[in-house]
């Protein structure tokens, strides 16, 4: 009885790293990409659009985290035809402000949430790794070893998102 026990844990085990590690073909991959560059051009509408010159004057006022800082000098774009010359109000500084601030927080608050999701999955791959009854040299555990690495150099990235964000925020004053 003891034999048969072993003998299907053994190929159920077996059956699952393989599930587990099963590769990807190039054509899935390929297939996949193919769906997703169809989804984005059907979502800009199937044009692609040209940058020109125009776009990209004025580019460089401000700074990486205010990039709206010293728009005041540069020439803003010509309304498109058919817009009425007053159609645009400009906005004041408080809201410039609490634009940049909500979208720091949001940027914030994306990457506390990746912080914790990737904690979790780190959690869990070293709960399956201290597992003592599956094999201790097999593929299965090399597999998680390798799951565990990536994901804690997600993790350690995704922190480090989050200081630099911190720092930008009491730079900012946006506390």
């Amino acid at each position: 009885m003891r034999i048969l026990t072993r003998s299907l844990l053994t190929v159920s085990a077996v059956a699952l790293a393989a599930a587990i590690a099963w590769p990807q073909s190039l054509a899935e991959i390929a297939a996949r990409e193919k769906e997703r560059q169809e989804k984005v051009k059907k979502k800009t509408g199937g044009a692609a659009h040209v940058i020109t010159e125009d776009d990209l004057r004025g580019r460089g006022a401000g700074t990486y985290s205010q990039p709206g800082a010293g728009t005041a000098a540069t020439p803003s774009a010509s309304p498109s035809p058919g817009a009425s010359p007053g159609a645009e109000k400009a906005k004041t500084e408080d809201e410039i402000r609490a634009e940049q601030e909500k979208a720091w927080r949001d940027r914030l608050e994306h990457f506390q949430a990746e912080v914790t999701r990737l904690t979790g999955v780190v959690d869990s791959l070293q709960r399956d790794l201290g597992d003592l009854t599956a094999p201790l040299y097999g593929a299965s555990r090399t597999n998680l070893l390798n799951r565990l690495d990536a994901a804690q150099k997600s993790l350690a990235e995704a922190r480090q998102q989050v200081e630099t964000l911190q720092e930008e925020g009491r730079r900012n004053r946006y506390r």
